[in-house]
């Protein structure tokens, strides 16, 4: 008698897979816009013209952060994309389990800048006001 593995559960590893793949892709070509982006350094310094480029680069590495991504990513987020849209391109459908990326970055804000991010949201905030205001608590 040799060991066999059942296809039922042969199968439950391929769809598995399969979706896995899938979901990989499907994220990959709606953050796309933001991958194929050059350094956005000068739109941050152009911004904040009185910013050290420290600064910018630990907040955007903050932020990366609290979403996954790797650190490399950090400085292809420019002043003016909105928080919502970011998290929208990773989760398209709104009821769509997360990973509580917003939460961890609020939390980290609070820690880190002493912001209380969940007081100055509206769906339309950008990386960049948040920016300004974790400057503005320093």
């Amino acid at each position: 008698m040799g060991l066999t593995t059942p296809v039922p559960l042969v199968l439950l590893c391929a769809v598995w897979l399969g979706g896995s793949i899938y979901l990989f892709i499907a994220t990959r070509r709606r953050m796309k816009r933001y991958w194929e982006r050059s350094c956005a350094g000068r739109a941050w310094l152009k911004e904040f013209p009185t910013a050290q480029s420290d600064d910018v680069r630990s907040f955007l590495v903050l932020f990366v952060g609290s979403f996954g991504f790797p650190r490399k990513r950090a400085l292809q987020f420019a002043p003016n994309d909105r928080l919502l849209d970011i998290y929208r391109a990773l989760y398209p459908l709104k009821n769509m389990p997360d990973a509580l990326e917003l939460e961890t970055f609020a939390k980290r804000v609070e820690a880190t800048y002493g912001l209380d991010l969940v007081r100055i949201w509206r769906e339309d905030i950008t990386l960049g006001e948040v920016f300004a205001k974790t400057t503005a608590a320093v």
